[in-house]
């Protein structure tokens, strides 16, 4: 898979295409939707996918105080896109300048010159001023062409009446509901984390703990204990976290850390994805080390019982 960033890059690529277009913060089920009818039009049409999307959100330019936090990291994106078969990924830099670009130009400049047999596109998505680029709109301006456009209704998951959106996968990382997060993104909520060096007090314990930066930039799940799991140079490992500021010591900064299942290597600067699978408990401040680690112990059997449950 290959990374574009303007139109002139685009307009080099010579084979038929077929277009995703979106934002696709955080690739939720609704997103797939639209990626997957595109990379299927692509193969019965011969051509090449192209995913159309930002670098950034269009509120970093015009409310950043309204910039919502992200579902995933775009290195995580282009992995999950790879995976799904995509050819291309065109990722426009966000400015003023390009959204002042009117609709009818950016359509052009996707549609010119180039041999593109259809167009994918959710039914809520915009572009251009004002967001008059409307699915409609695309259709209406390419009714006369060979090119199909294809509008990919919103998309609904279990136990929810609502369409599925990044806005209720935040409420729902927020609140701590992770099983639902993995409902609507189709896996569970993640992020890449490099491993730094902590206060090496759970050695101490008995449970010894890979420490994380929270990402400022993303969504982030409530204060407390989770059960994970961690890929680690390309291989999972079940475990058992915590984020927040270990309240029952003094000087802790907020961070993530994970207490990993059958693993004793140094990864110290390493990257490692780590994924919440569910929410076990707030934090609390213990009296003593026999209460805290008691609990410790009560949370790793009960985090070993759901990981069997989905190995």
């Amino acid at each position: 898979m290959k990374l574009l960033y303007s139109f002139d890059e685009l307009h080099q690529i010579q084979e038929k295409k077929v277009y995703a277009l979106g934002t696709f913060d955080g690739i939720h089920k609704g997103h797939q939707s639209v990626i997957k009818e595109a990379v299927q039009e692509a193969k019965a049409s011969n051509a090449v996918t192209i995913i159309i999307t930002f670098e950034r959100h269009p509120l970093s330019i015009l409310n950043p105080e309204r910039l919502p936090k992200t579902l995933l990291a775009p290195a995580m994106m282009d992995e999950i896109l790879d995976e799904m078969n995509v050819d291309y990924i065109l990722r426009f830099p966000m400015t003023q300048d390009f959204l002042n670009i009117e609709a009818s130009v950016f359509l052009d400049n996707l549609c010119k010159e180039q041999d593109i047999q259809a167009i994918v596109v959710g039914e809520n998505f915009t572009f251009g001023v004002q967001g008059k680029g409307t699915p409609i709109f695309i259709k209406e301006s390419l009714s006369n062409t060979n090119i199909q456009v294809i509008i990919k209704p919103l998309m609904t998951c279990d136990g929810h009446e609502k369409a599925v959106s990044s806005t209720m996968i935040r409420q729902a990382v927020k609140e701590g509901r992770m099983e639902d997060a993995t409902n609507m993104l189709g896996r569970p909520f993640q992020f890449v984390g490099t491993v730094i060096k902590g206060d090496q007090r759970g050695r101490i314990l008995g449970f010894p703990t890979l420490n994380f930066r929270l990402p400022n930039e993303m969504a982030i799940p409530p204060d407390g204990v989770f059960v994970n799991r961690v890929r680690i140079d390309g291989k999972w490992y079940g475990g058992v976290g915590n984020i927040g500021d270990n309240p029952t010591f003094k000087n802790q900064y907020h961070r993530c850390e994970v207490h990993v299942f059958d693993f004793n290597q140094d990864v110290y600067g390493k990257e490692v994805l780590v994924q919440f699978i569910s929410y076990l408990r707030g934090e609390v401040k213990f009296d003593n080390l026999d209460a805290l680690i008691a609990q410790m112990k009560l949370d790793e059997a009960k985090a070993l019982s759901i990981l069997k449950t989905i190995d």
